[in-house]
């Protein structure tokens, strides 16, 4: 964040010697920085053509190696944050220290559960050190990415003491008071060993030289002396906007994506979203800091998720409440072994998951980017680009079977109901079960009927849309079954229920494996998804029946409004209005890209999908956030003519060919 300031500032001085954090096997520096664009101490292009290492996680006692329930602490230090003060931005409007509180609590509230912050999830410990993939290797514990990631602020009065301007800030090895402001944060707060608590300080005097950092992050240490009673990760944010020596005004992001500041503070704070986004994600990916050797996750030269992308494609990205913040791309291995890219502002889920309400698709909000909404453009909405076809299979004539996997066994649900058997007391399973058996043939079906697959001689086939969809429903309570499933779990359970059917045609069946209050995924338990449905391959699901497309249909009703809950209709009618919304988005994505986007080697099983990952509901998930607008949920009229919740549809045949969300065709 760069910025003039009507209060003095500091720059932040290091020595030149000081180096990023390297592996285990090459200590360095005991705090790992984001150099500001343009020093000699930034990453080079060699970091673009490697992927990042897992070092074993296991640097002294207390080790963790990733994040895997992220959490967040923001304290800002300093009596001026209470006293008040102004700075201005590139074209001299002034902003206040509340707005800055504000723009920086925002970002950190509104992160968690996007697809900007879900690329980390690809990154796990309880790994081989060495390892570059977890889904290759399997048995890791992931980094998570639940919504509400920010737990608390703190307004620390106590003065910020002046020795972290005449050390430089970073230099303060023993006794740091960057460090001991983290401990009394962590004693505030509690304790947290799975989170990162992020200092921000006020203004004070310039100092001199070079180079400059806009930030860093590293983790206390109790050994040789250090004096910290526990280890906890913490990163620090000097004062941003200033004019930094030989970079000037907008060193560390001030106005780097947008040119002209709002009201809320996009433009003259765009810094501090890149460089507090930049800090946290690594803080989540290699947090452990022990004697100068990071154990988590970074390349040969010591580079983390967020240098290796630094100050490289800065954009706006959405985030929930259809709010937008300018970040930087992260690092995901993923992406650079299957494209050669690794720099990405948005993961490829696989499996592929349905974001909760109010957050949007994709990651470019195009009233935010261009600065007018297209008409029929609801603010918020997804991009219209249209979906483009990568040579996968889709379904041509589809089946559709429903697992209810563990509906019937003991501890499912924790209530009863006067109507309802006691296997399923909301009536959801048998709302599934209507629902699939009632979309065949209909208008709001056929919008997946446009999309087609190449079979390869010189013709092509379209996504079919028969009158009967639903080919069977299982009710399995002889599988055990448990709360806080794993994909390969939920992929065991459609692979039983292949058998149970006996599917011979793999291509063209979805199986949807639906779990119980009380049993769902871990993720759908974290708050990160509504629900997801994927394909098996030898690679993602070792030991699975290969070439199965499959959904994790979770207990949306555990979600309440975050789900659908009374999205389209309104209490209590529209209580179970998620259930067929969500339910009807995985089909949907599953008809028209049942490979889920995957890539084995040449092999390309994804079928249609835009250039950012998002597929045929995607696009038009959530479109509205509860308001009839254009493209909003709705009720579909069935094939039994019974009326049932949905979400629209991406439609690339819609408004003359430029693409909608549609509702039927």
């Amino acid at each position: 964040m760069h910025a003039r300031s009507s209060l003095p500032v500091v720059i932040v001085l290091l020595l030149a010697s000081v180096s990023s954090a390297a592996s285990p096997q090459s200590p360095s520096s005991p705090k790992h920085f984001f150099w500001a664009p343009g020093q000699p101490n930034t990453p080079g292009p060699s970091a673009l053509t490697n992927d990042l290492i897992y070092h074993g996680g296991n640097a002294g006692s207390g080790a963790i190696g990733v994040e895997t329930a992220p959490a967040v602490y923001l304290v800002f230090w300093g009596p001026d944050w209470g006293n008040g003060f102004t700075t201005a931005d590139a074209n001299g409007s002034v902003y206040t220290s509340q707005q800055l509180q504000t723009y920086v609590t925002s970002f950190l509230t509104n992160l968690g559960g996007t697809s900007w912050d879900a690329i980390q999830d690809e990154y796990c410990n309880n790994v081989p050190a060495g390892t570059t993939s977890c889904a290759a290797v399997g048995g890791g514990n992931y980094v998570s990415d639940p919504r509400r990631q920010l737990k608390g602020v703190w307004s620390d009065p106590t003065a910020v003491p002046s020795d972290i301007v005449t050390l430089g800030l970073a230099e303060n090895v023993a006794d740091d008071p960057l460090a001991a402001e983290a401990i009394r944060a962590s004693a505030h707060f509690g304790y947290n060993p799975q989170a990162t608590y992020i200092i921000l300080t006020p203004p004070t005097t310039i100092g001199t030289g070079q180079p400059v950092y806009c930030g860093y992050h590293t983790q206390t240490t109790s050994v040789d002396g250090y004096g910290n009673p526990y280890r906890l990760q913490y990163a620090f944010i000097p004062f941003l906007n200033m004019s930094w020596p030989g970079l000037g005004a907008g060193g560390c992001g001030m106005n780097s994506v947008n040119v002209n500041s709002d009201s809320f503070g996009h433009g003259v704070f765009d810094g501090y979203s890149i460089v507090v986004g930049h800090e946290y994600a690594e803080a989540v990916t290699d947090p452990d800091n022990f004697a100068s050797v990071q154990d988590g996750w970074n390349d040969v030269q010591g580079n983390e998720t967020g240098d290796k992308c630094a100050w490289t494609d800065l954009a706006n990205v959405s985030m929930n409440n259809h709010t937008s913040f300018a970040v930087q791309p992260l690092w995901s291995n993923r992406a650079y072994d299957a494209t050669g890219e690794g720099c990405v502002r948005s993961a490829a889920t696989n499996p592929h998951a349905m974001p909760a309400v109010g957050i949007m698709p994709p990651t470019v909000d195009i009233c935010m980017t261009i600065g007018i909404c297209p008409p029929g453009v609801a603010a918020g909405q997804p991009m219209p680009v249209n979906m483009a076809y990568f040579g996968g299979s889709v379904q041509t004539k589809p089946k559709i079977y429903l697992v209810l996997w563990g509906w019937g066994e003991p501890g499912a649900f924790d209530h009863g109901s006067a109507t309802n058997p006691a296997s399923d007391p909301d009536g959801v399973g048998a709302l599934m079960a209507r629902f699939i058996a009632a979309i065949g043939g209909t208008s709001w079906d056929k919008v997946a009927a446009q999309y087609y697959q190449s079979n390869y001689n010189g013709t092509y086939s379209n996504v079919g849309n028969p009158a009967h969809e639903l080919a069977g429903v299982w009710s399995d309570s002889t599988n055990p079954i448990h709360d806080n499933l794993s994909p390969l779990e939920l992929a065991q359970e459609a692979a039983r229920g292949a058998v149970h059917f006996g599917i011979g045609d793999l291509t063209n069946a979805q199986v949807v494996v639906a779990t119980p209050q009380k049993f769902n995924d871990a993720g759908f338990n974290q708050s990160s998804y509504c629900a997801w449905h994927d394909f098996t391959t030898p690679v993602s699901y070792p030991g699975v029946t290969p070439g199965m497309a499959f959904v994790n249909m979770p207990y949306v009703l555990n979600a309440g409004g975050g789900c659908g809950k009374d999205f389209v209709n309104p209490a209590p009618a529209g209580d179970l209005d998620g259930v067929t919304i969500v339910l009807g988005h995985e089909i949907a994505e599953t008809l028209t890209d049942p490979g889920a986007e995957s890539q084995a080697g040449q092999v390309q099983y994804g079928a249609w999908f835009d250039y950012q990952s998002w597929e045929i509901g995607d696009k038009c998930a959530w479109v509205g956030d509860g308001l009839q607008v254009p493209g909003a949920p709705f009720n579909m009229v069935g094939n039994d003519g019974a009326s049932y919740p949905v979400q629209t549809l991406w439609s690339n045949s819609s408004l003359n060919g430029a693409g909608y969300c549609s509702g039927g065709q």
